[in-house]
């Protein structure tokens, strides 16, 4: 079976940009003919509080808006993530595809 889609999670700290480069990463794919969506995952902390943003990319329309539990790239924005995130994405590694990407 042929690879769809792609999905990357993007943790960070707020005010980083991860939410708008995933926003920026969904547009250009789209605006290239690709099915795209991102979503932001944060609360109502200050800035500098761990945030996530998800970006999938595809071939056929995408439905699923919930979060990256098993991405294909993961994109660091902070080395302070790497010790501290949210339970279920530790480590910030956790989920990733076999030869998956990992940009810090």
């Amino acid at each position: 079976m042929a690879k769809d889609s792609i999905k990357v999670r993007l943790p960070g700290l707020g005010g980083q940009g991860a939410v708008t480069a995933a926003h920026i990463a969904a547009t250009a794919a789209d605006t290239d003919g690709y099915f795209a969506v991102s979503n932001p995952f944060f609360g109502a902390e200050k800035r500098m509080a761990p945030s996530e943003s998800y970006a999938r990319i595809g071939t056929v329309p995408i439905y699923d808006r919930g979060e990256v539990i098993y991405p294909d790239i993961v994109m660091i924005f902070h080395p302070q993530v790497i010790t501290m995130g949210k339970s279920y994405t530790m480590p910030f590694y956790a989920g990733i595809k076999d030869n998956g990407l990992v940009i810090i």
